[in-house]
Formats: structure tokens, C-alpha cells, sequence
């Protein structure tokens, strides 16, 4: 059994760029951490302007310890076409293995 796990959901506003999504997930894979859910809301158009990149919002709920979240959060909040995040967490579950 894992204990101290929590669930935690990331929310994060950024330019909408085409290496957006590659570069949210990277820091999952270099901690180990396994995203249960992804949503990217892109332009509603649609279209990718590099004029005018408009912005994109994605939600990425996963499970890990909370220096582990607080980590992500960290790295992803300082990313140069990060212009928002916020991290959501629940109460602490366990998993049984």
C-alpha cells in the first residue's frame, strides 16, 4: 500500500503554442508521476496564430505526494508561455497496490 498519496488537479492558462502540451507533460515523466486525466481547451477557432497565439487552458489531474505536486506546479508555473496555474488538491487517499 502507498500512503500519503493525494489527488491533485493542475490548471494552467498559456500561450497557445504547438509545443504546449509536450512541454506540460515533460516534468510529469521526469518525476515519475502518471497523469490520470488530461483536457486541453485550445482557440475556439481552432486556428494557431503566431501573431497572435490567444490562449489555451489545460487541466491535468494526477496522483503524488504533495512535495512531488507542489514540484510540478513549480516548474510548469514558471514556463515562458505560462501566463496562469494554479494547483487543486483533495485529502489524502491511499492506493492499494
Amino acid at each position: 500500500m502507498t500512503a500519503g498519496l493525494s489527488r491533485h488537479r493542475l490548471v494552467v492558462e498559456a500561450d497557445a503554442h504547438p509545443n504546449l502540451m509536450l512541454r506540460l507533460l515533460e516534468p510529469f515523466a521526469v518525476h515519475d508521476v502518471q497523469p490520470t486525466r488530461i483536457r486541453l481547451d485550445g482557440p475556439a477557432d481552432g486556428k494557431i496564430d503566431p501573431a497572435h497565439l490567444g490562449t489555451m487552458r489545460a487541466e491535468i489531474a494526477f496522483v503524488a505526494g504533495p512535495e512531488i505536486a507542489e514540484r510540478l506546479w513549480a516548474r510548469i508555473d514558471v514556463m515562458v508561455p505560462v501566463r496562469a496555474s494554479h494547483l487543486v488538491s483533495s485529502a489524502a487517499t491511499e492506493i492499494a497496490a
